[in-house]
């Protein structure tokens, strides 16, 4: 049987706050108004935020499993 690797949790879940982010921020580009500016600012950089580091943490995690850190 062909299995695939699943992803591991943290990175689907960084993956799910960065495409938050990224949704947020899609109607700043369309037009630039107060409210779509202050989301973007108070929601969709702190989600893109979230996602980078939880990404980040799961890639050290799997460096230092691998020895390579």
């Amino acid at each position: 049987m062909n299995e695939t690797a699943k992803a591991p949790a943290l990175v689907r879940l960084a993956l799910a706050f960065a495409i938050a982010g990224v949704l947020v921020c899609l109607p700043l580009l369309v037009r630039e108004t107060p409210y779509t500016f202050v989301a973007f600012m108070f929601l969709g950089q702190p989600l893109l935020a979230l996602g980078f580091i939880l990404f980040s943490i799961s890639v050290i995690r799997d460096l230092r499993s691998r020895q390579v850190l």
